[in-house]
This record gives structure tokens, C-alpha cells and sequence, in this order.
């Protein structure tokens, strides 16, 4: 009994542990993919970027002594003062981890590229910035800044996350076109209008879920089969046919992309004249299948 306890917290432990480097890795990639966008294809050109690594951008290039990454740590400890009282402890604590990755990663990523067009850097940049926020998004935390701010707005005022982000980015826009060239403001929004959509499609194109909606005369043996053999949950739902308006029952399933193949065999092996539907669920919330907030 002592043995099977002990055993059971050893598996605990090694998948904590196991999780915990998962988490750090998505956090190191991202924090460095970010990084690497604004040291080696912003900075160059004079752009400015999203949220406190915008403000932090402005700051350097008004006083280009400053170090870039303690200015960008130094701006957010007001900012995870108050995370730490408004958003859940796990976001706060990975994202303090995020946070020091990525300020180093500013410190210390000095590469010089021989691409001299601003519209292609800009470009490059947003999509290597959107890769790496789309990663960062996938991870139990951030890597700082306007993410916990959107947050603490949130919780505050009720105002929506993407709602929150377009806040900060439009402060800090407003600012480089009080300080700074506009050619320099249209570039950096050229540059964010990448990023957003690179963080779209590649945060949601990770999604490996699926929605199945079945209709089947044989609706009873293909639900039977799919709960029992194969484990897949299923959920029936009452409908009525538009023509006829016979009464339809219809199976309802989210399942991983793999299991698709495997439920659309089994469903027609039961019945050939079997109407399925296969979409893309992308944003799934559901104790533990789903994108639940990590803060």
C-alpha cells in the first residue's frame, strides 16, 4: 500500500517536472523568437513594437545609452506589482520567468543582417514576433508587459484582452508619431498587422481538435460504438429535418485531429448512408481538453 502511495507521487513528481521544463521551453523559444525580431529587424530601421517593448524602444532611442533590456525589466515591475494582486499566481510566477528570458535575450542578441528594405524587415519581423507570441500563448505564462496589463484591465474594467493589447499598442503608437518620423509609425504598424495575423494563425493552426456532427438512422449503434470502443465522448442533440421536418438525432463530438480517420471509418462501417461534418474547433474551453486562461 506504502509502495503504491510512494510510486504514485514519483509519477507525480516526474510529470510536474517534465511539465515544468515543457513550459520552459515554450517560454524560451518564444521569448527568443521575439527578442530576435526587435534586435535584428526593428531596432536597425528604427521601428517601434508593441506594448512596453514599444515604450521600452521609445525610451532607447530617445537616450540610445540605456540598455534596452533593463529598461524593458525596469518598466515592468510596476506592471507585475500589480499582476501579482490581480492575476493568479502560476501566470505571474512563469511569466517572471518569461520575463528575465526575454530581457536577456534583448540584452544580449546583437546580430547584424544585410537587409537593407524596410518594408521586407517589417514584414519578417512581424512574423517571427507572431510565431513567437503564438508559442508564448501556448505556455502557462508571458513574457511581460502589455499581456498581464491586458489582464489587469480585464479584471478591472471589464475590458476584453485583445481590446486591453489595442490600448497599449495605440498609446504607444500615438507617442513614436509625436516623437518620431510617420514613415517610422506606418512601418511599426505594418509590422504589428503581421504580427496579429501571424499570432492568429499559427496560435489557432496548433489547435488539434476537431467538431463531428453526425446524422445517422443508426444514431443509438454509432453513439454506442464511438463511447465504448473508441473513448470518445458524445453528446446528442434533437433536431428536425428542414424539408420533412422528421425528427433527427444528431451526434455531437469534439475529438484530436488523429481520431478523425478512425471515427469516420467506424461511423460508416455501421451506416454508409451516414451524414458527417468535420470542422475545425479552434478555440476549445472544457475542464482539461480546452484553451481555459491561464491567468
Amino acid at each position: 500500500m506504502f509502495a503504491g502511495a510512494g510510486k504514485t507521487k514519483r509519477c507525480e513528481m516526474i510529470k510536474k517536472t517534465a511539465n515544468f521544463f515543457y513550459q520552459l521551453f515554450l517560454l524560451t523559444v518564444g521569448s527568443v523568437l521575439c527578442a530576435f525580431a526587435v534586435r535584428a529587424f526593428v531596432m536597425p530601421h528604427g521601428f517601434v513594437s508593441r506594448g512596453l517593448t514599444g515604450f521600452a524602444l521609445v525610451i532607447c532611442y530617445v537616450w540610445p545609452d540605456w540598455p534596452l533590456g533593463a529598461v524593458y525589466f525596469a518598466l515592468n515591475i510596476p506592471v507585475f506589482m500589480l499582476g501579482g494582486y490581480f492575476v493568479g499566481r502560476r501566470f505571474v510566477l512563469y511569466s517572471l520567468l518569461g520575463l528575465t528570458v526575454y530581457s536577456l535575450a534583448l540584452a544580449f542578441i546583437d546580430v547584424k543582417l544585410a537587409v537593407a528594405d524596410p518594408m521586407l524587415c517589417a514584414v519578417i519581423a512581424g512574423a517571427l514576433s507572431g510565431v513567437g507570441v503564438a508559442i508564448l500563448l501556448r505556455s502557462y505564462g508571458s513574457s511581460g508587459g502589455s499581456e498581464i496589463l491586458s489582464v489587469v484591465l480585464n479584471k478591472l474594467f471589464g475590458v476584453t484582452l485583445g481590446t486591453g493589447a489595442m490600448i497599449v499598442n495605440a498609446s504607444v503608437l500615438a507617442l513614436s508619431a509625436v516623437l518620431f518620423p510617420l514613415e517610422k509609425v506606418l512601418y511599426t504598424l505594418v509590422y504589428v498587422f503581421v504580427s496579429t495575423l501571424f499570432i492568429d494563425k499559427v496560435f489557432h493552426g496548433l489547435a488539434r481538435r476537431r467538431t463531428a456532427l453526425i446524422m445517422s438512422e443508426h444514431w443509438q449503434a454509432v453513439a454506442e460504438t464511438l463511447t465504448r470502443k473508441h473513448k470518445l465522448g458524445v453528446t446528442l442533440l434533437s433536431g428536425h429535418g428542414g424539408f420533412e421536418g422528421a425528427e433527427r438525432k444528431l451526434l455531437y463530438s469534439v475529438v484530436q485531429r488523429s481520431e478523425v480517420a478512425a471515427l469516420k471509418r467506424t461511423v460508416n462501417e455501421i451506416d454508409g448512408n451516414a451524414f458527417i461534418t468535420i470542422m475545425d474547433a479552434d478555440d476549445v474551453t472544457g475542464v482539461e481538453i480546452g484553451n481555459q486562461p491561464h491567468w
